[in-house]
């Protein structure tokens, strides 16, 4: 069962314990922690830019040479992307910048590229370079285009902040059969509370219906078998 810490804490305040500390503790308590994973953007440093003007490529005819505004001055971009358009603001890793491979899966650090005889100053990214294709973004393949999903961002945003990446860990635990109440968020928390003697965080659910027993007849016809 994978249990969100960030999820954890709304029960539970569990701001001044390390996961490490957190998941031996369940772990010591019965409830096993089979693997901690951490969530977080699997890029860094992309930041958001408009695109000014696109120019074609003198030694291509299937790349662009974008010109785009980094709030800090214009980079020269080369992309092949063809959804691309002037006055879109996109993601923009320079070098430097963590991003996917989009054949591998894997990270990779960008550095200084000449493509095409022309130097790219960058590059524009797409969900799949971001690790955001899953969230289903824009129908169309290619560079993903912010300001259609988010009318109101500017340039020189933090890419991480406008798609709401949160730090967080899941853990990854494994009830057995015999305590069905950690079967839950709330059970895990219930549980840590005891672990580290802390205030559970929530309020028992109020029933609007009357619970009043007194219309409802129990008939025992078999003392044996029910006792």
């Amino acid at each position: 069962m994978q249990v969100s810490l960030n999820w954890l804490n709304e029960f539970i305040d569990l701001s001044d314990k390390d996961v490490k500390e957190i998941a031996h503790g369940l772990t010591m308590s019965g409830l096993e922690v089979e693997e901690i994973t951490e969530v977080k953007a699997q890029f860094t440093n992309i930041q958001t830019v408009k695109i000014e003007k696109i120019d074609a490529h003198p030694n291509s005819d299937r790349l662009h040479l974008v010109t785009v505004n980094t709030k800090n001055g214009n980079k020269t971009v080369v992309c092949g992307a063809q959804n691309i358009k002037e006055g879109q603001i996109v993601p923009y890793a320079s070098v430097g910048s963590k991003v996917l491979d989009r054949k591998t899966g894997e990270m990779f650090t960008l550095t200084p590229a000449v493509i095409r005889g022309v130097e790219s100053q960058g590059m524009l990214c797409s969900a799949d370079e971001l690790g955001v294709s899953e969230r289903n973004y824009q129908k169309e393949d290619g560079i993903l285009i912010l300001n259609t999903i988010f009318p109101n961002i500017t340039i020189g945003e933090n890419v991480e902040d406008v798609l709401g990446f949160e730090k967080d860990y899941v853990l990854n635990v494994a009830p057995t059969a015999n305590r069905g109440d950690q079967m839950s968020v709330l059970g895990v928390a219930r549980e840590l509370s005891a672990i580290f003697n802390k205030p559970l965080n929530f309020s028992p659910l109020e029933c609007t219906k009357d619970l009043s027993t007194d219309s409802f007849k129990v008939e025992i016809i078999d003392d044996d078998v029910c006792k």
